[in-house]
């Protein structure tokens, strides 16, 4: 077996991205701030960005966003024209997507953030490390957010 620490030896996972979060919300936030973005609108601009159309109420479950909450959110992204809500066809829930200019923000604000997440990931990892790194998060990101 590769390793055998008692589990007391070992960290917890919450613990330690406790740890890593506030760097990388350091990181993140002047990037943000520049495009005059929250990171909470930046989390909603990412998951329209790859989606074409999202009902209102899916936003809110792939953001983990309370529907108040993003609604809020919603109101001042559309109002700078970066997002669209429209009725869906049944005309009870709004349909949400990103504009040609939401789009352009997002593609900007991604590159800029990937490059400090990868001078971070690259102080402690090898490239191969550090994209499967990147992976693996992926990963667990995907089965934590389908619960």
């Amino acid at each position: 077996m590769a390793d055998e620490r008692p589990i007391e030896d070992e960290p917890d996972l919450g613990a330690l991205l406790a740890r890593v979060f506030p760097r990388l919300a350091a990181l993140e936030e002047p990037i943000l701030r520049e495009a005059g973005l929250l990171m909470w609108e930046y989390a909603i601009i990412s998951a329209l960005a790859s989606n074409e159309v999202v009902s209102q109420v899916e936003l809110s479950r792939l953001t983990r966003r309370d529907p108040t909450r993003l609604g809020r959110h919603l109101d001042d992204l559309a109002s700078r024209g970066l997002v669209v809500r429209e009725r869906a066809s049944d005309q009870r829930q709004l349909s949400v997507r990103l504009t040609s200019s939401g789009r352009s923000v997002y593609a900007e604000v991604k590159r800029s953030v990937r490059v400090v997440e990868d001078e971070l990931l690259h102080s402690a990892f090898s490239g191969r490390d550090a994209a499967r790194l990147r992976q693996l998060l992926a990963r667990l990101a995907d089965v934590a957010s389908a619960e």
